[in-house]
């Protein structure tokens, strides 16, 4: 990506079979978990171009039936501890409420998910796109997640299998910090994620340092079998703080916290 790119881009699936590629372009200001989620963008946005049929029933089509969530404002509440989801699958919350609070929730923890050190490895990858999307789309998704993620293996200095150098901490995580419900249907829901990422190697010698990122995603989920399922995505920058307030920590001090706080089981 060029400096001339702009601060902000949303990637969406075209509305034909025969998607136009990006030129491939590099911005400085796209590290960390950013550059992952802008390629895996770009590959999902493909895959559902192709997917798409030109019938009345895909997610976009629904998402001008709108509830009292309605466009544009935020959804309701947290859900209350006796509607969270009471299992995990692959270490994803599953088995949402079939309301806008529960697709909003649905959202927040797959961007926990799809944000994870566990995508750079092959099984723990394929175990999250299962947990997480709808079936009719996953083994096209998962082919095509599996070439970006192996391809940024080398972007952020990680060995092939995932795995980083000897001596080094690999953080990778999205912090969710809320959500909007900006569309829903019984059947189908939008939601948007704002929330900042830290992504790379910590360790002496790291050429690769932690950093921030901050991300709006826009995810569209399907009720399927009694639950909510990714079936499209898009994301964009920002918005974005102003960064300064704190000095960094050591390289030492962020592979410490990486070890000793767990990520939270529940975003919302």
């Amino acid at each position: 990506m060029s400096d001339e790119e702009p601060a902000t881009r949303t990637r969406l699936p075209r509305p034909t079979s025969s998607p136009e590629s990006p030129e491939p372009r590099r911005n400085p200001i796209l590290s960390g978990i950013g550059v992952v989620v802008v390629i895996a963008v770009v590959i999902v946005s493909l895959l559902f171009a192709a997917n798409r049929s030109d019938d009345g029933g895909s997610p976009a089509k629904d998402a001008g039936q709108t509830s009292a969530a309605g466009t544009g404002t935020p959804g309701g509440p947290p859900l209350s501890a006796a509607q969270l989801p009471e299992r995990t699958e692959s270490g994803v919350p599953v088995g949402y409420p079939q309301t806008a609070e529960g697709a909003q929730s649905a959202a927040a923890n797959f961007v926990v998910a799809y944000g994870s050190d566990r995508m750079f490895q092959a099984q723990p990858r394929a175990a999250i796109i299962t947990a997480i999307t709808d079936p009719a789309i996953r083994d096209g998704l998962l082919a095509r997640v599996d070439q970006a993620f192996r391809a940024q293996t080398t972007t952020f200095g990680l060995q092939p299998d995932g795995n980083p150098p000897k001596g080094q901490t690999f953080v990778c995580r999205a912090v969710p910090m809320g959500t909007k419900s900006v569309a829903f249907t019984p059947t189908s829901a939008t939601v948007e994620v704002w929330s900042v990422g830290v992504v790379g190697l910590a360790g002496t010698g790291s050429t690769k340092p932690v950093a921030e990122a901050w991300n709006t995603t826009t995810m569209k989920l399907s009720w399927v079998a009694g639950d909510w399922k990714l079936v499209e995505f898009s994301q964009k920058e920002g918005p974005t703080p102003i960064s300064g307030l704190q000095d960094p920590s050591s390289a030492n001090d962020i592979a410490k916290a990486d070890g000793e706080f767990g990520e939270l089981r529940h975003a919302r």
